[in-house]
């Protein structure tokens, strides 16, 4: 009897310290910004099942109970906000006894970034998160002051930009942008430009690395109301190294065309060299060529100050100067 007894506390101890039957195969990949599903067999008796996952580079374990999918499954829902590159680690416990993986050693399941995450991922960098921009311009043309007969006739203009811009990172839209423009001037005896305009645009990046900026505008000008538009065709970063060319066409204005070339190898100090030919501020002038440099001053907390510098002129006899300034702020 006794060592029948005996024969039975062992046969329980045995049964006791048998390991729980949960059994767990972990998803091969995940992808980012998905909620991930992690799935368990165990039977209807096994005890509180737990997931505690993180992100990996994340300290502080984040648990959910599993709940149960049917006779033999439980699942728990990662949320898609821990789903990110480069990966998930996690581990499974019932009632406090891990049966999968554990918290020194956990599981990981890496997360696969698409070319546009990864593209979003170095535009965040980039701007370091601020995904808005208030930007203004103001500039000074001068093609110099003419003689004929007798009298002085200037061939000058202002030019004062003000636009808001949001990085929407939609691929392949990039920004949206509006502002508006007010420019005025003397071509020879007569007042010219418009006081007043406003415009829309589209930042459009087909390709990692290509931008093109297309502008509608809306104007009133001497002759009334009339519109206008700006394209620009870009190759690498917009505030950095990168080559662009593009056109503007303000109706009873003029229409200008430009090539650009930036380069920003100086440190917290982007340039560039702008070539270009147009009639502004008058339609019916001759072709004008502009040649200007601007250098760019780079603040922390997103501030940006930026002058330019150049030479204008219509013909080889009169020239004239163009300067200007610039402020931006990143929020």
């Amino acid at each position: 009897m006794v060592k029948q007894l005996v024969l039975v506390i062992a046969l329980a101890g045995v049964a006791h310290a048998a390991p729980l039957q949960v059994r767990h195969v972990p998803p091969a990949e995940a992808d980012a910004g998905k909620t991930l599903e992690l799935v368990a067999d165990a039977p209807p008796t096994t005890p509180t099942l737990l997931a505690h996952y993180r992100t990996v580079g994340t300290v502080p374990w984040q648990q959910i109970e599993l709940v149960r999918r049917d006779a033999e499954q439980w699942v728990a829902v990662v949320p898609a906000a821990a789903v990110v590159a480069p990966g998930v680690e996690y581990y499974l416990d019932a009632g406090g006894a891990a049966v999968f993986a554990s918290a020194a050693a956990p599981h990981v399941t890496r997360v696969a970034v698409t070319t546009d995450d990864a593209r979003r991922a170095r535009d965040e960098q980039r701007t370091h998160g601020r995904r808005y921009r208030l930007a203004g311009t103001g500039q000074w043309v001068d093609y110099g002051t003419h003689t004929v007969g007798g009298s002085d006739l200037t061939d000058r203009y202002y030019r004062l930009d003000g636009s808001i811009e949001y990085r929407l990172w939609a691929y392949p839209l990039d920004t949206l942008r509006g502002g508006t423009t007010r420019l005025l001037g003397d071509a020879d005896m007569t007042k010219a430009g418009f006081k007043a305009s406003g415009w829309f645009e589209l930042g459009l990046v087909p390709l990692d690395g290509i931008g093109i900026d297309a502008r509608g505008i809306a104007l009133a000008t001497q002759g009334g109301f009339n519109v206008g538009g700006r394209v620009e065709l870009r190759l690498g970063d917009r505030d950095g190294t990168h080559v662009a060319s593009g056109a503007e066409y303000l109706a009873d204005v003029g229409t200008s065309g430009f090539f650009r070339f930036g380069w920003g190898t100086v440190p917290r100090a982007p340039m560039s060299a702008t070539v270009e030919v147009t009639t502004l501020p008058a339609s019916d002038r001759d072709i004008g060529v502009r040649l200007y440099y601007d250098v760019v001053a780079v603040f922390t907390e997103g501030v940006r100050i930026g002058l330019r510098a150049g030479y204008a002129a219509r013909d080889q006899r009169v020239a004239g100067y163009t300067a200007g300034l610039s402020t931006a702020f990143d929020f």
